[in-house]
């Protein structure tokens, strides 16, 4: 059975791990991949700044995401690539919604890769507008935002 729990400092290697193997599985290149390798590490002090959350089963992590309510951003969100497909990531999501409504955020933004961007609409996310990496120059990526007012009930 697959839980939900927060991180703690052990776990900051396991979740890069994730985070590196994750976008590596759109077939990136190895030159992009080693651009994008600092922006993908998950710290200690990520751990105990942000509000970090994993999803596990019998203690294998399989997916995890990061969010900062100080700048209202959702850092990042991947699913270990074993398990996409799964719907692991729609219940990552889901948590997602809770922690920032517990923490008072009536929306968040994130950037995304333009490959999960489909998933992102699904889950009732909007683009804002296009921005430039900070990691890859010239290269666009959507900028998004979720309004926790789109919450819906079930």
């Amino acid at each position: 059975m697959n839980t939900i729990r927060k991180a703690n400092v052990e776990d900051a290697a396991t979740l890069t791990d994730i985070a590196f193997k994750a976008k590596g599985y759109w077939g990136y290149s190895d030159d992009f991949m080693n651009a994008w390798k600092d922006a993908l590490i998950i710290t200690v002090e990520d751990i105990q700044s942000k509000v970090i959350y994993l999803l596990e089963e019998d203690k294998a992590i399989k997916g995890f995401y990061c969010l900062c309510i100080e700048t209202q951003e959702l850092e990042s969100l991947f699913v270990a690539p074993t398990y996409i497909g799964q719907g692991l990531g729609k219940v990552l999501w889901g948590n997602i919604l809770l922690k920032a409504t517990e923490n008072g955020l009536s929306s968040f933004h994130f950037n995304i890769d333009p490959n999960a961007y489909e998933f992102y609409l699904k889950m009732g996310a909007k683009r804002i507008i296009y921005v430039e990496s900070t990691v890859i120059p010239g290269r666009i990526y959507p900028l998004m935002e979720y309004t926790l007012t789109h919450l819906q009930t079930k």
